[in-house]
């Protein structure tokens, strides 16, 4: 089955790196709608990875760089 759902995100151009909800991705848009920020998670590096400073290593990713 992993080669099945690999398959399926690459066809639609879906990365499981870059898809993946994070608190800084979601800190940056409270922040721009004006929210108050939500609390970070307990863990150290949930609180502060970003997926958008990430390589993730497909070429078919839209958001590699």
């Amino acid at each position: 089955m992993p080669f099945l759902t690999g398959l399926l995100h690459r066809i639609a151009r879906r990365c499981p790196t870059h898809d993946r909800a994070s608190h800084a991705v979601t800190n940056r848009l409270e922040q721009q709608l004006g929210m108050t920020p939500s609390d970070p998670p307990s863990s150290f590096t949930d609180t502060y990875s970003d997926p958008d400073l990430i390589d993730c290593g497909h070429t078919w990713c839209p958001h590699r760089r």
